[in-house]
């Protein structure tokens, strides 16, 4: 080796080169048996027993040449005579035997191969070799610079001028190492593939030699070193993307008319070409790392640099929602896209917009959402038809369809773009605002007393109970109370209608509710419960064309409404049983009465099946003499229904005629200090509407 040469410079006098022709062909490093071995040996005495010197094993790319030992000729092995006395045929056959193990001998021997030189590997693109060859030439130079090469001028020079010629050609496999990483994007063929793979491997066997080259003084090293391929490696790419993210074409799309939003179409485009690029040609040329990353880490500083930019000037509503369907919709769905998947990390990398940029974007945004949607709903009330049309024999309206559309996809639209559930949830609130407008809508009709009135309320009526379910199933979309407003609401509006059609009812029974409480109601119960009920019956067959749901609501609401009414008539007479006689008289009326009521209601499709006790338990006050069994049953009556309160007391006690002043005095005493007013709770399936229980049935009978 050099170092050899240098050690014992007066022993050989054409060190250099004939080094360098070994060098030249794949490094004198890996020849096992060197010039100056074979000399040593040859001092110690030992004796060559055959002609024919062993060949080199060389750990080098093999050049397709034709071997310089395509023959093997024949050597005649000395041997000694033993015996002289032998017969030529022994003799012949020990001659024979020599020749026989001549020829295993050279059987055994293969033709040598001559290795690439490191032009020809770098011609070949057999950058990772070449690199080899340049490395191992390193170490034996300054192996031998830090031995000393003594005071030779003529070796010093050698020495001065190799170290130049290495270094050329670092230089030279350097550049067509960068040539073949800038080509990353042209990358198609196996052939591409696999030399952009060599000069990944060259930078990798870079980084080692610089760590291996660490702590060894300056004067020691290497000048190029530490050479920091990889630091050079990730700013070639780094300029590269940003190269071609400014390169990018803007989105040729016709019915994009904002620049704004073409350029970022154009960058987001180039930025998912590329990383699909990479991602099928690319990434298996770097072994045991993952440069999809690293690529997607550099798109994403250039495309947050984009949006930040453009982020920080005065956004049209348009421009703005655009930037954040990017942000939250389009950017995340192309670096998750299943080709990406596992190879990109998009957790890792930083949010592209800080939120100091972010917020007032959402905040325009929602703000544009909310006008927006106000608007259109709006235009929907002022559009509903003042003629509603039948469908299966039921009026229908298709307010609700389309504010429930409208909403919907607004809200489901805001979270996509917001990238959050929660903070759509300020949109909803302009449902409340809606339902304030539907409401006085509603009024105005009612008012106006218009020809079509009732087929306008009955359409209506099963847009309420559509609002109203889609609010109940969608409560992810509504804070709490928000969607306790937006219910209350709609129990007002449901009542406004219903109370419509109650309030013709009670208008056309006003007569026979007068006759409640009477002698002929006492005489003839019978008939005149007929007479009510025959009244009702009429009302109900008009309310046919309404949604069967509807209808069932509406029936409720009357069940609870003529059987208040009927009480409230009868508290409010001031009458007094005077006797045994008309008290029984009166509690059987009021046990038929309430039999025949109930009857007609459930059958017709109310579902308030608690009202049949109603009258049943205020007709077994009337048959009860102890004051304190009268207590207690007033008592009880309260817990079944907690708006039974006082001023009912005196008005139903007030029929008994048989109690004294005192005892009704002490019987109110009493249950005032026993009655705890309380508020009747609804079930979850009630939903805090009403007209689904019967609990709250004397906060009708106003006395």
């Amino acid at each position: 080796m050099i170092g050899d040469l240098y050690a014992n410079p007066g022993t050989a006098k054409q060190p250099l080169a004939c080094e360098e022709d070994l060098l030249a062909r794949g490094e004198a490093g890996c020849i096992k048996e060197d010039r100056t071995s074979r000399q040593l040996r040859l001092s110690r005495g030992e004796k060559m027993k055959m002609t024919i010197k062993p060949l080199s094993t060389i750990e080098r790319a093999i050049s397709s040449s034709k071997s310089k030992f395509s023959t093997f000729q024949k050597v005649n092995l000395p041997f000694f005579k033993k015996n002289l006395q032998k017969t030529e045929e022994v003799q012949d056959e020990q001659h024979r035997k020599c020749v026989c193990e001549c020829e295993e001998v050279q059987n055994d021997i293969q033709p040598a191969e001559i290795p690439l030189t490191f032009k020809q590997n770098l011609k070949e693109q057999h950058f990772a070799v070449a690199g080899k060859q340049l490395i191992n030439r390193e170490e034996r130079l300054f192996s031998v610079k830090q031995d000393g090469v003594g005071s030779s001028k003529s070796l010093m020079e050698e020495e001065e001028d190799y170290e130049e010629r290495l270094k050329k050609d670092f230089e030279e496999l350097l550049e067509e190492v960068w040539l073949t990483v800038k080509n990353s994007f042209e990358v198609q063929t196996e052939n591409e593939k696999e030399a952009l793979k060599q000069a990944v491997l060259v930078i990798q066997q870079e980084e080692e030699q610089d760590r291996r080259w660490e702590g060894v003084a300056g004067k020691e090293c290497p000048p190029w070193r530490p050479r920091c391929c990889r630091q050079t490696h990730d700013s070639l790419l780094q300029n590269m993307v940003q190269r071609r993210m400014e390169e990018a074409k803007l989105d040729s799309n016709t019915d994009i008319k904002s620049s704004i939003q073409k350029e970022i179409i154009g960058k987001g485009k180039q930025l998912k070409v590329d990383l699909l690029h990479i991602a099928e040609h690319v990434r298996s040329c770097y072994p045991g790392e993952n440069v999809c990353q690293l690529y997607a880490k550099l798109y994403h500083q250039e495309f947050c640099a984009t949006l930040r930019e453009i982020a920080d000037y005065g956004l049209s509503d348009s421009d703005c929602s655009h930037v954040l369907q990017w942000v939250n919709i389009y950017y995340p769905s192309i670096l998750r896209c299943k080709e990406l998947k596992g190879v990109i990390e998009y957790e890792q990398l930083e949010a592209l917009l800080p939120s100091n940029m972010l917020e007032p974007l959402e905040e325009q945004c929602l703000t544009q959402i909310e006008d927006t949607l106000q608007t259109w709903c709006l235009n929907i009330l002022k559009e509903e038809k003042a003629e509603p049309e039948l469908r299966d024999g039921c009026y229908f309206s298709c307010l609700a369809t389309d504010v429930i559309k409208c909403v919907h996809g607004v809200i489901t639209s805001a979270q996509k773009v917001l990238g959050s559930c929660s903070k759509s949830q300020r949109i909803t609130h302009q449902i409340k605002e809606f339902l304030i407008s539907y409401q006085d809508y509603l009024k105005s009709m009612i008012e106006s007393y218009q020809g079509n009135i009732d087929a306008v309320l009955k359409a209506n009526l099963l847009c309420i109970r559509q609002l109203r379910e889609y609010i109940t199933t969608n409560q992810e979309l509504f804070p709490a109370h928000l969607k306790s407003d937006c219910v209350s609401l709609l129990v007002s509006i449901k009542e406004l209608c219903h109370g419509y059609f109650i309030k013709s009812v009670h208008k056309d029974l006003k007569g026979t509710y007068a006759k409640l409480g009477t002698s002929e109601w006492i005489k003839h119960s019978e008939h005149v419960c007929g007479e009510l009920l025959e009244g009702v019956d009429t009302h109900i067959q008009k309310l046919t064309d309404l949604d069967k749901t509807c209808l069932q609501d509406m029936l409720s609401h009357l069940h609870k409404e003529v059987l208040a009414e009927y009480v409230r008539t009868l508290m409010k007479k001031k009458i007094k049983l005077g006797d045994e006689k008309i008290q029984q008289q009166a509690v059987e009326a009021l046990c038929d009465n309430n039999q025949r009521i109930h009857t007609l209601f459930i059958e017709a499709g109310s579902n308030l099946y608690d009202l049949k006790d109603v009258l049943p338990r205020l007709a077994e006050l009337l048959t009860i003499k102890d004051p304190q069994f009268i207590e207690l049953e007033l008592v009880n009556l309260s817990k079944s229904y907690p708006d039974f309160s006082e001023a009912h007391v005196c008005a139903w006690l007030h029929l008994m005629a048989n109690l004294s002043t005192s005892e009704l005095k002490m019987i109110k005493k009493t249950f005032s200090e026993l009655w705890e007013p309380n508020t009747p709770k609804a079930t979850e399936n009630q939903e805090q509407d009403p007209l689904y229980s019967s609990r709250d049935f004397f906060s009708k009978v106003l006395v």
